[in-house]
């Protein structure tokens, strides 16, 4: 997957990082999931349009791993997540105004693990399909909400 890019699959998963763990939810199919911290990592770089090639460079250096052993765990993580269609393959990079690709995980790449290496985990949720479902804004069309019959 190296020097692919990708994306969040918009506009309907939403995503949210806090406290180093982030929560996803796709509002097609009413799933959630969560990630935790090594896992966000990930997210967080490649949907700031980081290719998976920097994100595996940042990983290594951020949890003081071999860059075989980084692009494997990377790899493996960014396939679960397009296997989910929680992210696409991205068209074009995201740029800044210099026209530089911008790695926005910046601050977390440094020479000092940012908290003891734990695998990335993918935590699937299904309980609340039915309530996130039923919210009214799966019914907005092109013509507006709400949608009539």
């Amino acid at each position: 997957m190296a020097s692919k890019r990708y994306r969040i699959n918009s506009p309907h998963v939403v995503a949210e990082t806090l406290d180093g763990e982030a929560t996803i939810v796709d509002l097609e199919n009413g799933t959630y999931y969560a990630l935790n911290q090594s896992g966000s990592f990930v997210w967080d770089s490649v949907v700031s349009g980081a290719d998976a090639d920097d994100v595996v460079t940042a990983f290594a250096s951020a949890y003081d791993l071999e860059r075989d052993e980084a692009a494997g765990v990377v790899d493996d993580l960014i396939r679960r997540l397009a296997d989910q269609k929680l992210v696409v393959e991205a068209q074009e990079a995201t740029q800044n105004g210099n026209g530089a690709v911008t790695d926005q995980s910046a601050g977390q790449n440094g020479d000092t693990p940012v908290q003891p290496y734990v695998a990335p985990e993918l935590s699937t949720y299904t309980d609340m399909q039915e309530l996130l479902l039923l919210d009214p804004i799966h019914e907005v069309d092109e013509s507006g909400w709400p949608s009539q019959p």
